[in-house]
């Protein structure tokens, strides 16, 4: 009878201690994984030369500022890696490096930068580059 209360309990023991916890994620880190998703569907959308799909993501005087300053170009390979995130209450910056290769007429020019993006609102909409566009060349 010992035995098996002993065996009972010994079970019991290694099987509760067996489970995950799991873990929420915090509102912030929910906030800049959703910052980081806008910025890949901006490149995406940007290397389509979509620009419908871009004004969904970008907010009407954010697309005038950054229309404005895009060229034209063939075809074009953009990569962002996202370096930084900082909120505060509804705006959100993310700082990332990015480096791209536009073509144009048969001719490459390859740039690198570091940009920082000025998310707001809900949903979240890119607002304004604020250092180093990516969206200004070749």
């Amino acid at each position: 009878m010992r035995k098996a209360i002993i065996l009972i309990l010994a079970l019991f023991t290694i099987t509760s201690c067996g489970k995950k916890e799991v873990k929420v994620q915090p509102g912030e880190s929910v906030k800049a994984k959703s910052a980081i998703e806008k910025l890949e569907k901006l490149r995406e959308y940007y290397v389509r030369k979509d620009a419908d799909a871009l004004r969904s993501v970008i907010t009407p005087e954010g697309f005038k500022a950054i229309a404005s300053s895009m060229k034209n170009f063939d075809s074009v390979e953009l990569n962002f890696s996202p370096r930084w995130v900082d909120i505060k209450d509804d705006t959100i910056i993310v700082l990332a490096a990015w480096d791209g290769t536009w073509k144009l007429s048969g001719q490459s020019i390859t740039e690198k930068g570091s940009a920082m993006f000025l998310f707001t609102g809900t949903p979240l909409k890119l607002d304004a580059i604020l250092r180093d566009s990516p969206f200004v060349y070749p």
